[in-house]
């Protein structure tokens, strides 16, 4: 009996470099994990990184653009001033009306036209952006049950 025992626990017992092996492969496999995490993290940041720079820089062209917006603007103004107007009526060589230069004319009532003057019609506003892709708004679950379960397409 003490025989066939001794047989059962040797048969059964692992050997040293099995679980030398073991440990190994245990060892091996946390690293792998602990290097995709990493790998992840290196890829998430980068991606991360490069968004930030292109919204600086699309913040910085909206920056510009709006800083040109107002040099117009300013131009504009002073294009349409009250003192620049006057001076280029000179230039042009148009004067100041006296009140004995001025003639009124005398128009009778009925002259003037009495059909009532239409008036236009306001028009609906169009969409100020587009409607997203279905792509971007479908629910996960429609999705899986499109995709996943290969629904015809409608």
């Amino acid at each position: 009996m003490n025989r066939h025992v001794q047989r059962l626990q040797q048969a059964y017992r692992e050997l040293p470099w099995r679980r030398q092996a073991r440990r190994v492969l245990w060892a091996l496999a946390a690293m792998v994990a602990v290097a995709a995490v990493l790998a992840l993290e290196v890829h998430f940041s980068a991606q991360a990184l490069v968004l930030n720079y292109e919204l600086h820089a699309r913040q910085q062209a909206v920056l510009d653009t709006q800083q040109q917006i107002v040099v117009l603007q300013t131009r504009l103004a002073q294009l349409t001033s009250v003192d620049h107007l006057l001076r280029v009526a000179e230039r042009e060589g148009y004067h100041p009306l006296s009140v004995e230069q001025e003639h009124f004319v005398p128009v009778p009532p009925d002259v003037l036209p009495q059909e009532a003057v239409a008036l236009p019609q306001a028009r609906p506003l169009p969409p100020s952006r587009p409607p997203l892709p279905e792509a971007y708004t479908i629910s996960l679950v429609r999705w899986l049950e499109r995709y996943l379960l290969l629904e015809p397409a409608q």
